[in-house]
């Protein structure tokens, strides 16, 4: 009788353990970490009087006021003023706050003044690429449902070689690579373009920046399940087709270019100077810009220019000009990175490593091509342009930006990692 009362005893504990556990589960909450982006002296883009670094904080304050409505999100920001907050230290208050994720808030601006809709910047590292490309569509499908154009998704790494403890390529936006250096998922959501007409009905109002906050919440609460006080649950929405923007969808075509091979054919050693290279790329829309970033071979300093692109590349082999920037120092640089962006509005990156150029585009890795240092700079000499012949210059570059797609697709005026 004893030892049958044991064995009762002990399945209802294991009973109780069990209901215990999974009242705990369903009772689990979702700790967010909106991320207002910019502040204080770091504006942001600023249009028709607007300042990037304002809409920020707005749309945290609203989003933040949206997931009230679950009571499963704990929610934080960290900012919660026009205050100038370090990269590293944004990442290291949603780590102090026990943040699951990081979202960082921003508006986008491009160089050609072409660009429009909603585009969603995730991590590169494999722990968190694949459920947070889901999580991204979700975003996407919202965007998508209020009017925006889908502008995709994204994911860059580093432009400098940066590795994690793992050996993989660090990620190239500095909040996100944070982030993930302190074990947590990040991403950046850009809600639209400041200075696109089309898209100023999303920023220029408080009902379109809180239609943009409502947007965001549902792709919250559909990715992670969240109900409302009243039980209602969010309908998942996705984009049109998975990871495809509507550039994609309008060109029928959803892949990322591909660089197959670059090298130096002239340069005269000048800075400013022109270069003349040849690059082999395949893409079946047509490559609309290919940047360059080298990295000086004794101090580290970086440089970053554009290929002149007379027109839009499809597969084939092409010999391209450029102008090589007047602040570089005297010495030898070391090609770092390859950058380039195609009709479709995908993107790839090219990091040299042990002989190789390895791509990674279309949040996923590409192609890699044999490299044997065949577009490495020697700068030898500082140069001297007549103000007519910069002024030609730069009337040229301006006309090269003017073709470009939007963000880094021609001439990146940005630091590395600013967001």
């Amino acid at each position: 009788m004893q030892r049958s009362f044991k064995v009762f005893l002990s399945i209802c504990l294991i009973w109780l353990g069990v209901c215990l556990w999974g009242l705990q589960a369903s009772a689990r909450t979702v700790a967010i970490a909106l991320d207002p982006g910019h502040g204080g002296e770091e504006e942001g883009a600023m249009y028709y009087g607007l300042l990037e670094k304002d809409l920020n904080l707005k749309m945290a304050k609203f989003l933040k006021e949206e997931l009230s409505r679950y009571p499963e999100a704990e929610v934080m920001l960290t900012r919660e003023e026009d205050e100038q907050v370090p990269l590293y230290e944004r990442a290291r208050r949603a780590s102090e706050g026990g943040a699951d994720i990081l979202i960082s808030l921003h508006f986008n601006a491009s160089v050609s003044h072409q660009s429009k809709g909603a585009s969603v910047y995730i991590t590169t590292a494999e722990a968190y690429r694949e459920n947070l490309r889901h999580f991204a569509d979700y975003l996407l499908g919202e965007f998508e449902a209020v009017g925006l154009d889908n502008a995709g998704t994204f994911a860059r790494v580093t432009q400098m070689g940066g590795r994690r403890g793992d050996g993989s390529f660090d990620d190239y936006y500095g909040v996100i690579r944070h982030a993930v250096n302190y074990g947590m998922p990040a991403m950046i959501i850009e809600h639209c373009y400041m200075d696109a007409e089309a898209d100023k009905p999303f920023f220029a109002s408080e009902e379109g920046l809180r239609k943009l906050a409502k947007a965001d919440a549902n792709g919250i609460a559909a990715y992670y399940g969240l109900q409302a006080a009243d039980g209602t649950a969010v309908t998942p929405k996705t984009a049109k087709k998975y990871g495809a923007t509507t550039k994609a969808l309008e060109n029928g075509y959803y892949e990322a270019p591909e660089i197959t091979g670059l090298r130096l054919l002239q340069y005269d050693g000048m800075t400013m100077g022109k270069a003349r290279f040849q690059v082999s790329v395949e893409d079946g829309v047509g490559v609309t810009s290919i940047y360059l970033v080298y990295k000086h071979r004794e101090t580290g300093a970086s440089a970053e220019f554009s290929l002149i692109l007379p027109e839009s590349l499809t597969t084939g082999t092409y010999e391209l000009e450029a102008y090589i920037p007047p602040y570089l120092e005297l010495g030898k640089y070391d090609l770092s990175y390859i950058g380039a962006y195609n009709a479709s509005g995908y993107d790839a990156g090219y990091n040299y490593a042990g002989g190789s150029m390895v791509g990674f585009g279309k949040c996923d890795w590409l192609n890699s091509f044999s490299y044997g240092q065949e577009a490495d700079l020697t700068v030898t000499k500082k140069g001297t342009l007549a103000d007519l012949h910069l002024d030609k210059i730069i009337r040229r570059l301006a006309a090269d930006m003017e073709s470009g797609l939007g963000r880094g697709q021609s001439l990146n005026l940005a630091p590395a990692g600013r967001k």
